[in-house]
């Protein structure tokens, strides 16, 4: 395929998706809520297998076409094979995200589930394809799934040079915010004490681990499941050494742990307010709380309140929205410093 035609279907696939692109080298910047990724776009007909792989790094997005299918064996980033479409036929797609080789589709926006299927096939190499059915459900805010192609839901998901062996089935993961988590790793200083609440399968915990240089990074996680995969990717990343995962309620975890920490995150935007004073007690003197919640309709006033409630002495150093729940409710991630 022509490296023209090639960029041009990435760009369309972003743009669908809401992002702004600038365009680089061998491909574009990607930006949208605040975050930002970097896309590399590889045609057969301008690169070979061979010289690929030094025009890339690790946190990449990479995307080629078929005749580049091998590169998959000689990167470890996530690579997307985009096929020839054809003139004469128009595909529709809903907005989705892809993890590893599944992907996940929001909400179809009128789009009629087989035709659905057919673009995402079109323009993805993946094995299962999930509609994401309401938002997350029960003790675990696991979200609930319907199977519009394929079988297996089980997959291997690389980012930023990480692996993680998730199941969205089984354990809330999301690939939306690979930006945002880079961004708060991207703030961890060598030597903290990093707390990862409501830790899931490990995003957070693993990156820091691999990116920074911490004294050690406690993930707290109460969902066996969850549990399960990140103990998993603990070992498939090899940061035994840094990462310690537990099992359990972070009420009942922490004051046992008896220990405070430099950085604390709090990657659960529904609940997170009922857990701030906890979090504020266990975070040290001049340490940072990345504290994510829901902002319905731009009211940052009723978040900053709900912080001064449970907090006596902190500072705000950041607001940053990073995604979005529904037309007026968004992700945003307040950064506290303990004062």
């Amino acid at each position: 395929m022509q490296q023209e035609k090639l960029e041009s279907k990435v760009r369309k696939l972003f743009e669908r998706q809401g992002f702004q692109l600038k365009s680089t080298k061998n491909g574009f910047r990607a930006e949208k809520n605040n975050s930002e990724m970097v896309l590399k776009v590889f045609s057969s007909e301008e690169y070979s297998h061979d010289e690929i792989p030094a025009k890339v790094e690790e946190n990449n997005k990479v995307f080629i076409d078929p005749d580049l299918s091998e590169l998959e064996e000689l990167v470890e980033n996530d690579i997307s094979v985009l096929k020839e479409e054809k003139e004469s036929q128009e595909f529709e797609t809903p907005s989705y995200e892809v993890i590893g080789n599944i992907a996940v589709i929001n909400d179809l926006a009128g789009v009629d589930r087989k035709k659905a299927v057919e673009g995402i096939l079109h323009h993805q190499n993946v094995k299962t394809i999930l509609l994401k059915k309401g938002g997350l459900e029960g003790e675990f805010r696991v979200g609930n799934y319907e199977k519009l192609y394929g079988e297996e839901t089980e997959t291997i998901h690389t980012e930023f040079g990480c692996n993680y062996q998730v199941d969205p089935t089984k354990a809330y993961f999301s690939e939306r915010f690979s930006t945002e988590r880079k961004r708060v790793v991207d703030q961890i200083e060598d030597g903290e004490k990093v707390l990862v609440m409501f830790a899931g399968t490990g995003p957070f915990s693993i990156l820091a681990a691999k990116e920074t240089d911490p004294e050690k990074v406690v993930a707290i996680e109460k969902n066996p499941e969850g549990m399960n995969y990140l103990e998993e990717n603990i070992l498939i990343n090899n940061v035994e050494e840094t990462v310690e995962g537990i099992e359990g309620d972070v009420r009942d975890v922490l004051p046992e742990l008896n220990e405070k920490f430099d950085r604390t995150i709090m990657p659960l935007p529904e609940s997170a307010d009922g857990f701030l004073e906890l979090a504020s007690e266990n975070t040290e003197y001049n340490g940072v709380i990345h504290y994510y919640r829901f902002l319905e309709d731009d009211s940052w006033e009723e978040l900053e309140n709900e912080i001064s409630e449970k907090i006596d002495n902190y500072e705000i150093m950041d607001k940053v929205e990073c995604g979005e729940r529904g037309p007026s409710v968004k992700r945003v991630c307040i950064d506290i410093r303990i004062r």
